[in-house]
């Protein structure tokens, strides 16, 4: 067992070793007061308290969930982890700049096109004021009309399949009893 001086404060803020332990309803009875913690390299899941060299309960790593884990696996797994929380970081910034990346453009033609909007409702909202109602008819006029639509070619059904289609068999459905 291996002993280390740690305050309540200081213990609760920051954990221990890099690890957040719990230990329900003891933390606030040493709040403010200086204890011991014993723990054993085989099992850093458990640190042991001590207030002046008596024992008062047991603090629990949340993160290994009970089980024994001893200081270098902890430490291992910690390292193991610390490389898929950077690649994570790192997949998470490019897919962050590809989406920036897409949506300015988008952006700027969309606030081109409301200007471009607003500006022709001015417009249509001054047109009758420029000019007088006769030169607008002769305008209206002079507007290309719009090409007709061409409608689409007759569905025809395909030819033949070059081999033959078996039709799948409908399962009849039960009655249910009526009430």
């Amino acid at each position: 067992m291996f002993a280390r001086y740690c305050s309540a404060t200081r213990c609760a803020s920051r954990g221990f070793q890099g690890r957040w332990y719990v230990c329900p309803g003891l933390l606030n009875r040493l709040q403010g007061r200086e204890f011991e913690v014993y723990y054993d390299r085989r099992d850093v899941s458990v640190l042991y308290l001590f207030v002046e060299g008596s024992y008062v309960g047991e603090a629990y790593c949340p993160q290994f969930l009970g089980s024994r884990i001893s200081e270098w696996e902890a430490e291992a797994l910690k390292t193991y982890h610390r490389a898929d929380k950077e690649a994570a970081a790192r997949e998470g910034r490019e897919s962050r700049a590809r989406i920036q990346a897409t949506v300015q453009p988008a952006k700027k033609r969309r606030r081109a096109e409301v200007r471009a909007e607003e500006q022709g409702r001015q417009w249509d909202r001054q047109r009758a004021e420029i000019r007088p109602a006769g030169v607008l008819e002769i305008l209206q006029g002079l507007r290309p009309s719009r090409p007709e639509q061409q409608p689409l070619p007759k569905a025809v059904p395909d030819p033949a399949p070059d081999r033959p289609v078996r039709a799948l068999r409908v399962r009849p459905r039960r009655e249910e009893p009526r009430l």
